[in-house]
């Protein structure tokens, strides 16, 4: 038998054990059911911020080893220009136990190793020249590649069914710059959904890609849907489908005989 049980919190009631059990298992049990099929990756925030000294990673849920990492307060750490790649990591602890608690612990480092160990989570990469600052805002589409002095997340695995995906910021970027464009069917189809700001899964993008660019199957990574979108948009701005703007703004005239 498979039952729900809903603490009634009253007052002048007391609190027994088993109504503490129930707000337990509903607080911690559910996400992880709703998110059982999920990759792991990020499921929600960890947005990147800058400035002239440092880089932060915003509050944000993770779902790594099978378990729902809530990442509450925003986590920041100096960098420095080396002229050298330099990547953003996330590292899980091993689970800690005590008589009363289970605490799983995530640190955050900076690193020229680009490989990542065991317990390791990409989070971005750039490579910083002396006398710049480290930026997170972007010209357009194609600038989230620029070499120096760029933050790219594009690696950063996010969450979604079955396999880890391109986070929906980078797709949503793409569907913005695509509707200046004519757009056939297909196009308008995966940009709707681009444009709702959740995560497209692997199969999606791919579909998308294999079909709009008549590629063969393959294995896709990140990077690799990232350069698949970019030749769509560069496909886009050669066909002229920059007609539709001037279109609207083409001024009515009247002609006086």
């Amino acid at each position: 038998m498979n039952e729900q049980r809903y603490p009634l919190l009253e007052d002048m009631h007391v609190l027994r054990t088993s109504a503490l059990c129930s707000i337990r298992d509903r607080a911690f049990d559910s996400l992880p059911l709703y998110y059982e099929d999920y990759s792991e990756g990020i499921v929600s925030g960890c947005r990147i911020r800058t400035n002239q000294t440092s880089i932060a990673v915003q509050p944000g849920i993770v779902r790594y080893g099978g378990f729902m990492h809530f990442l509450r307060e925003a986590m920041e750490i100096p960098y420095e220009p080396t002229d050298e790649y330099c990547m953003l990591k996330l590292r899980f602890g091993m689970p800690e136990e005590s008589e009363n608690f289970l605490w799983r612990t995530v640190h955050m480092n900076l690193s020229h190793d680009m490989t990542l160990g065991q317990d390791e989570m990409e989070i971005c990469r750039f490579k910083l020249k002396k006398g710049s600052v480290l930026r997170a805002k972007y010209v357009d589409f194609f600038d989230r590649v620029t070499e120096f002095n760029t933050v790219n997340f594009i690696y950063s695995p996010y969450s979604a069914v079955g396999r880890s995906t391109l986070h929906p910021e980078i797709v949503s970027a793409f569907a913005r710059e695509a509707m200046q464009y004519r757009l056939e069917p297909l196009d308008q189809s995966f940009c709707l959904q681009a444009l709702e700001g959740l995560a497209l899964s692997y199969d999606q993008i791919g579909f998308y890609l294999m079909h709009r660019l008549k590629l063969d199957s393959e294995d896709w990574d990140n990077m690799a849907f990232y350069r698949g979108l970019c030749d769509v948009l560069t496909e886009l701005r050669e066909g002229g489908g920059r007609e539709i703007r001037k279109a609207r703004r083409r001024r009515r005239e009247v002609l006086v005989d």
